[in-house]
């Protein structure tokens, strides 16, 4: 009797892992098209460097492309979490809740840009939103440090990546470091998790 219930109780949570790891290799394919594209749109495409209305079509391009480079963490953190089976505890939460409420805001702000034809920040939004995303990958990454789903390597590399590759360009070009750790993660998280199984 017991041999017959255990399969019905494992199958489910065997498939929400599945369908978890389908999202997040689409979350991280999707960001990788996202990521290179930005780098290519900074560095090839002219755009306005004021934050006023749209003068070439790269702003366009450029504001357009922000809307799927938040959206994918915004998705990617609760896969990743339903992987680690919640065991990212509170930081890993906290860090789901930063990036939702900073990714919500930064595609506002991308959709009205759009609308408007504008760059405009609406005075401290942007910065402010682009660092709440930031401390939602800290968080993330350092409640799915003693999971070891991911190499800590790879979780260090990652805050390290958004911040330098992310909405707060730094680093010119820095947005394929962040390309880099979106192709290791779709690379390794599916061997990673049938060693674990296995």
């Amino acid at each position: 009797m017991s041999n017959s219930v255990a399969p019905a109780v494992a199958a489910p949570n065997q498939e929400a892992r599945r369908a978890a790891l389908t999202r997040a290799q689409i979350c991280l394919y999707v960001g990788i098209a996202a990521v290179v594209a930005l780098a290519l749109i900074t560095l090839f495409v002219p755009t306005s460097t004021d934050d006023a209305s749209f003068h070439h079509v790269g702003d366009y391009f450029l504001t357009a492309d922000g809307i799927p480079f938040v959206l994918v963490p915004a998705f990617l953190l609760p896969a990743l979490r339903t992987l680690q089976g919640g065991r990212d505890g509170r930081l890993g939460l906290a860090g789901i809740v930063a990036m939702g409420i900073g990714a919500v805001v930064l595609c506002g702000m991308f959709v009205y840009g759009l609308i408007a034809a504008t760059g405009s920040s609406l005075g401290p939004t942007y910065v402010l939103a682009s660092a709440v995303t930031i401390i939602g990958v800290i968080l993330f990454a350092a409640g799915s440090w003693r999971v070891r789903l991911l190499p800590g390597w790879l979780l260090a590399a990652w805050p390290v990546a958004w911040i330098v590759g992310g909405l707060l360009p730094i680093l010119s070009g820095g947005q394929l470091m962040l390309a880099a750790v979106y192709v290791v993660m779709a690379v390794l998280l599916p061997r990673r998790l049938i060693r674990r199984q296995g």
